[in-house]
């Protein structure tokens, strides 16, 4: 039977006056065959400053992108708590559930299955715009050719259809719909993974730009490591639903602490050396979250592991100022 020290106390004290998002204990779990369920999300507790870019890292299936849509009410949790601006997002209905869409916007991955194929782009980014009773009649296209603009589209756009645009113009339009209502924060999921490399590079620009201009917030979803390290304040890397480190940017690429951090952070190409240094090749595949293995979940797969590692469940505790881990190292 594998043990565990249970919860961290130390948790209660990492909460901030400045949070504009608190996660407690957030949990998503999805039953499927013979009573079993799958732990997609399993107890997580984060929160996201004001204008703070928060990354979220990890293996794909690691529930990364489920935890977004959790944030986003998209998904209901099985347990725990989300508040976001002083508003309990599980619970919240009617006009508080208003506020809580208006103030909390999301970038999709694939920009062309986000936009409907028959709505022009006058029509998809003012919807916010007329739903909300941001501006009405005439102003509506006004508006929305001011956030094309602000985005580096042409106002040109306005009467065309998403499928005559690039994958690139397409991710910058669903950037214009997203900041349409004004929020105080977006979850951008994975918004360059469907970008070429080099269109890339200008998104993560325009968002760091808006980001700066308007001090939005944002929860940041990416497998792009070096746009994580470029972009974000913050980060959090994630295995098999739960959260394993969490830490500033810039000391976690620097110092990393849990050994699945390190082994991802090995294989990011550094444009400083020209190659990779040190790469870490972890044994196996991701276990199933339908079956995680006792003690530590990335035991099977750590090269650093020792005794207490496949019985004992580890503490997510602070191991330096201001960084937490969960790994027996610590």
């Amino acid at each position: 039977m594998a043990l565990s020290l249970g919860p961290c106390p130390l948790l209660l004290d990492t909460k901030n006056m400045n949070e504009l998002l608190r996660i407690e204990n957030v949990k998503k779990y999805f039953p499927v065959r013979d009573k079993k369920v799958l732990k997609a999300v399993d107890d997580v507790t984060l929160g996201v400053q004001e204008a703070e870019v928060f990354g979220l890292v990890g293996e794909s299936g690691c529930g990364k992108s489920t935890l977004g849509k959790l944030i986003l009410k998209l998904f209901e949790p099985t347990g725990g708590s989300i508040l976001f601006d002083g508003i309990d997002v599980v619970k919240a209905r009617g006009r508080e559930m208003s506020l809580v869409r208006k103030g909390l916007q999301i970038i999709f991955q694939d920009p062309l299955a986000s936009l409907n194929p028959r709505m022009k782009i006058l029509d998809a980014v003012g919807e916010g715009l007329i739903v909300n009773n941001i501006v009405k009649g005439k102003d509506v296209k006004e508006k929305v050719a001011a956030l094309l603009e602000k985005v580096g589209i042409s106002s040109d756009a306005l009467g065309k259809y998403p499928h005559e645009f690039s994958g690139g113009q397409r991710q910058r339009i669903c950037i214009a719909r997203a900041l349409a209502v004004n929020p105080k924060m977006i979850v951008a999921d994975e918004p360059l993974s469907a970008l070429d490399v080099s269109i890339q590079a200008q998104i993560i620009n325009l968002l760091e730009e808006l980001q700066k201009d308007s001090g939005l917030a944002f929860m940041f979803i990416s497998h792009n490591l070096l746009a994580i390290e470029h972009f974000c304040d913050t980060v959090a890397v994630m295995y098999l639903g739960k959260i394993v480190e969490m830490s500033p940017a810039a000391e976690l690429f620097s110092e990393p602490l849990h050994p699945y951090t390190e082994a991802l952070l090995s294989d990011v190409l550094r444009p400083e050396f020209g190659e990779k240094r040190g790469k870490i090749i972890l044994r196996g595949d991701v276990p199933s979250p339908i079956s995680v293995p006792p003690g530590c979940p990335f035991h099977p797969r750590c090269h650093k592991k020792f005794e207490p590692c496949d019985t004992l469940v580890p503490v997510y505790r602070e191991a330096k100022k201001g960084r937490w881990v969960s790994c027996h190292l610590w």
